[in-house]
């Protein structure tokens, strides 16, 4: 079996030394147990030179967008040239254990996987990390198309995941987001709505690391790209049009409910009951108090 490993690369200089020593990690880690590793670098930043050492020319390239074109377009330009049977899309700031890979495609192969999640760590901005999933409720949760659409997505970031090339959703490859931050919600939503199954492994094999630039802690950036995929999705026809209305009521109150007072917060969720009394639920029953249900 092969992994091919996406990641878009722009002004990314400083986390290319333990990029390259975690997929030479993981590399080592595959060919050791029979399999292969594809690493492909998208430089979104072309007017810098990224070019792959000639000594591991073998497993890494490097290709270039001819402008700056965005998280979602590299990954797409990434998977038309990758060659293996499990894709994982790693931002370049982000962390893999040295033998996450092979851990994850071994569980994928047992389980038959389309789409396989591990536990994840996110990295706080004292350096101090959190474990995602922290209870059974939650990690049952993680291909639950109607949490995605009331409470959020549920997992931090696709570098946690091993996906199946060949159940690529055709409208996530050929309908862009021109706005970074949520082609992944996105992509797990078109997944999802073809009830695609999502298993898990109760392993915690890549962190989530904090930078000042993260584009998922900042919410409306990602609500924003939130909305430009909802304009998208209403052109899919097997997305249901009360589904779109659900995460558009969602993320509209959220949105509210963030940059309101006291006042303005009790108003919106006396407006938006259910929605108010499923999220505080949701908090309630995952223990989760933190980030990244948007």
């Amino acid at each position: 079996m092969r992994i091919t490993v996406i990641t878009p690369f722009y002004e990314g200089d400083k986390y290319m030394d333990a990029f390259v020593d975690s997929m030479l990690a993981n590399e080592s880690e595959l060919s050791r147990k029979g399999h292969s590793l594809e690493v492909i670098i998208v430089n979104d930043s072309p007017w810098k030179k990224l070019e792959a050492p000639e000594s591991e020319s073998n497993f890494l390239k490097v290709i270039s967008n001819d402008e700056n074109r965005g998280i979602h377009y590299s990954r797409v330009a990434g998977l038309k040239q990758a060659t293996g049977d499990y894709i994982m899309f790693l931002d370049q700031d982000d962390v893999l254990a040295s033998d996450a890979l092979i851990k994850m495609l071994e569980a994928a192969i047992s389980k038959s996987s389309s789409v396989l999640v591990c536990n994840a760590y996110l990295e706080q901005s004292d350096g101090s990390k959190l474990l995602w999933y922290r209870n059974a409720y939650h990690k049952s949760l993680i291909g639950d198309f109607t949490t995605y659409l009331r409470i959020g997505i549920q997992i931090i970031s696709p570098g946690q995941c091993l996906i199946k090339k060949d159940i690529m959703p055709e409208f996530w490859q050929n309908h862009l987001v021109q706005k970074n931050g949520a082609d992944d919600y996105y992509l797990w939503l078109l997944l999802l709505a073809k009830n695609t199954r999502f298993d898990y492994l109760d392993e915690a094999l890549y962190v989530h690391k904090y930078t000042k630039s993260n584009l998922s802690k900042d919410t409306n950036i990602t609500d924003a790209s939130v909305y430009d995929f909802l304009d998208l999705l209403s052109e899919c026809d097997y997305f249901k049009q009360e589904d779109i209305f659900t995460l558009h009521e969602m993320i509209t109150y959220k949105n509210q409910f963030r940059a309101s007072s006291i006042v303005g917060k009790v108003t919106c969720s006396l407006a938006n009951l259910g929605l108010f009394i499923d999220n505080l639920k949701f908090k309630k029953k995952t223990g989760t108090g933190y980030g990244f249900n948007r």
